[in-house]
C-alpha cells in the first residue's frame, strides 16, 4: 500500500495509468458553450537543479518558492484553499520535504494552522509515473464537482518529520462534504 504522510510509510507503490484532459481559455470555451467542469487560476513550475535534495526529490526552498508562485499567479490567497491535492509519495523522505515547503509557501500569507485538508491519489491508485499529475488534476476536479473530499488511504499516524500541528494542513481520512469558502 502507498501511505502518504504516514509513520509507516516504506515508499511508493508503482502503477500504469494515462489521463486526458481538454485545456481551453476560459473566454474561448464560453464563447464555443463548452461543459467547464474547473478553471485553473494559475500555475507554475520548478527544476531547482543542484538545490535539490537527490535526483527525484527537490528542495523545500525551490518547492516552496515555486508554490509561492502559483498563488501569486493565481490570484488566491492561502487562507482560502481549503484543499491541496499533494504529490504525496508515501516515502519517508519526500512527504516531511512536500509538507514543509507547502508550509513555508503559505507562511508568507497566514499563520493559521490545521484549516487545509490535504491528499494525494496515490493512496488509491498507486504512482502512475507521468500520468500522476493528470490522475491528481483529474481526482480534483471530480471532488470539486462532487463537492466531496475523499479520503486518504492507509493513513493512521503521521510521519514524525512532518510538523502538521504548526502547519495550515491536515491529513483528510475521511470522506467530507468540500464547503466553499469564497
Amino acid at each position: 500500500h502507498c501511505r502518504p504522510f504516514d509513520a509507516d510509510s516504506k515508499g511508493t507503490v508503482f502503477g500504469s495509468g494515462g489521463g486526458v484532459v481538454l485545456l481551453r481559455p476560459l473566454a474561448e470555451a464560453y464563447e464555443n458553450g463548452d461543459h467547464i467542469h474547473a478553471v485553473i487560476r494559475g500555475s507554475a513550475v520548478n527544476n531547482d537543479g543542484a538545490g535539490k535534495v537527490g535526483y527525484l526529490a527537490p528542495s523545500v526552498g525551490g518547492q516552496a518558492a515555486c508554490i509561492a508562485e502559483a498563488l501569486a499567479v493565481s490570484g488566491v490567497e492561502a487562507e482560502e484553499i481549503s484543499y491541496v491535492e499533494t504529490h504525496g509519495t508515501g516515502t519517508p523522505v519526500g512527504d516531511p520535504i512536500e509538507i514543509a515547503a507547502l508550509t513555508q509557501a503559505f507562511g508568507e500569507q497566514t499563520n493559521q494552522t490545521g484549516f487545509c485538508s490535504i491528499g494525494s491519489v496515490k493512496s488509491n491508485i498507486g504512482h502512475t509515473d507521468t500520468a500522476a499529475g493528470i490522475a491528481s488534476l483529474i481526482k480534483t476536479v471530480m471532488s470539486l464537482k462532487h463537492r466531496q473530499l475523499p479520503p486518504t488511504l492507509h493513513f493512521s499516524a503521521p510521519n514524525p518529520d512532518i510538523n502538521f500541528d504548526d502547519s495550515p494542513f491536515r491529513v483528510n481520512t475521511e470522506l467530507l462534504a468540500w464547503k466553499a469558502t469564497g
